[in-house]
């Protein structure tokens, strides 16, 4: 049976994403307890005396609980339940959500630079590539194969580590490489995490005069104390300084069960390959087919995007002519960060993916009730911009 639940967001501090914050949350919900579930999701905006939280209609199990905590901003949740009074008043009694993180939030937040991407955006990114893996119970088990193959100074992979994942990055901008490994050797030690490095080259590609080495590789390994490293309880971090184009031949075949990635926004900089190359299509179009041989059969991609440089509709024909299925409206995640960037995201799946029928139904059913225009629950589904106010903060981005 059927409960109704509150979940209270946390407040972003960026104040141009929270103008989106609320559609955006609706549909990451939507995505996730419905992949899940194996079926729609009934996830909306909803207000009590002034204040704004995600109405859920779903069982008060201890999965539906677990999975809102993952969510990318879950402050509260409460039960809803009319007064005695009849005086039509709504009473919230608090209900507890479990302990998802296996560490403080100090791991997302700490690391400060000019073009950090907000991190409950990529939180939701993380969560949504997660919900269209036939492995999606991974993320609560702690063995969900995570890549971010374009992962700068690693703020995906900071929200997987905190998840108890054990994720992959790779990037070819060796500086960045270097302030993430710092940094993140820095925190293992300052918080007294039992860990181990290690470091070395990457196999060689190409043949004859052609062959060159692939890159460099390094890893850290750490546990949450000396008993956990002693039994194998260990989440390994690897970072992998390369071209994102030539991860086909330095990780294994398949491997991966959610692909995330936050393209270059084609603004100030861009993809670094022998010089700077800002077009994030050209390396869409170089680095996809690397990215669908490393992608299991029932594996998930989120990638976000600049709908300025890199058009919805020309990406989707990128990846769906690499045998991969966009499962996202036109438009489903759209805001806009600022002028010269309107941000977007693809959601994708290999077209043989053993649950691609059930998924379909998710994104159906979302374009379905946007037609049906329900005014009762609007806003809680759009596929027009989000669009935050002309004059505010500007929110950097990863490439910046």
């Amino acid at each position: 049976m059927s409960a109704e639940l509150l979940l209270l967001r946390s407040p972003s501090a960026n104040r141009v994403f929270t103008a989106a914050a609320g559609p955006l949350s609706v549909r990451e919900a939507q995505w996730v307890l419905g992949s899940h579930a194996g079926a729609p999701a009934d996830v909306h905006e909803h207000s009590v005396a002034g204040v704004d939280y995600l109405r859920i209609l779903a069982e008060d199990t201890d999965l539906v609980r677990s999975l809102l905590a993952m969510l990318s901003a879950p402050f509260a949740l409460f039960a809803p339940h009319p007064s005695a009074d009849d005086g039509g008043e709504t009473l919230l009694r608090p209900v507890a959500l479990p302990q998802a993180m296996r560490h403080g939030s100090e791991l997302e937040t700490t690391l400060r630079y000019p073009g950090k991407t907000n991190e409950q955006f990529t939180a939701m990114l993380l969560n949504l590539a997660a919900a269209l893996s036939s492995r999606r119970a991974g993320l609560l088990r702690g063995d969900l194969a995570v890549l971010d193959p374009t992962c700068g100074r690693g703020t995906t992979l900071n929200r997987a580590l905190r998840l108890g994942l054990s994720p992959t990055g790779a990037d070819l901008d060796r500086k960045d490489i270097d302030a993430y490994r710092t940094f993140l050797a820095a925190w293992a030690k300052q918080h007294r995490l039992p860990h181990t490095q290690s470091s070395g080259g990457l196999p060689t590609t190409g043949t004859g005069r052609g062959a060159k080495s692939a890159g460099s590789r390094w890893e850290l390994d750490l546990a949450a104390d000396r008993t956990a490293q002693r039994a194998g309880d260990v989440q390994k971090v690897r970072l992998l300084t390369c071209d994102t184009a030539d991860l086909g031949a330095v990780l294994p075949y398949r491997s991966v069960d959610a692909l995330v990635a936050d393209l270059p926004y084609g603004v100030q900089h861009g993809a670094r390959t022998e010089g700077w190359q800002r077009s994030p299509l050209e390396l869409l179009e170089r680095a996809v087919p690397a990215w669908r041989a490393l992608l299991r059969t029932g594996g998930g991609i989120a990638l976000a995007l600049n709908r300025r440089t890199a058009p919805y509709t020309r990406v989707r024909e990128i990846l769906e002519a690499h045998d991969l299925h966009v499962l996202s409206a036109d438009g489903e995640f759209r805001h806009r960060v600022d002028q010269s960037i309107d941000r977007d995201v693809v959601l994708a799946v290999p077209r043989d993916h053993p649950q691609l029928a059930m998924l379909r139904t998710l994104t159906v059913t979302a374009t379905a009730e946007d037609e049906a225009g329900d005014a009762e629950h609007a806003p809680h589904v759009t596929h027009q911009p989000a669009r935050a106010p002309e004059h505010g903060p500007r929110e950097r981005t990863p490439h910046e």
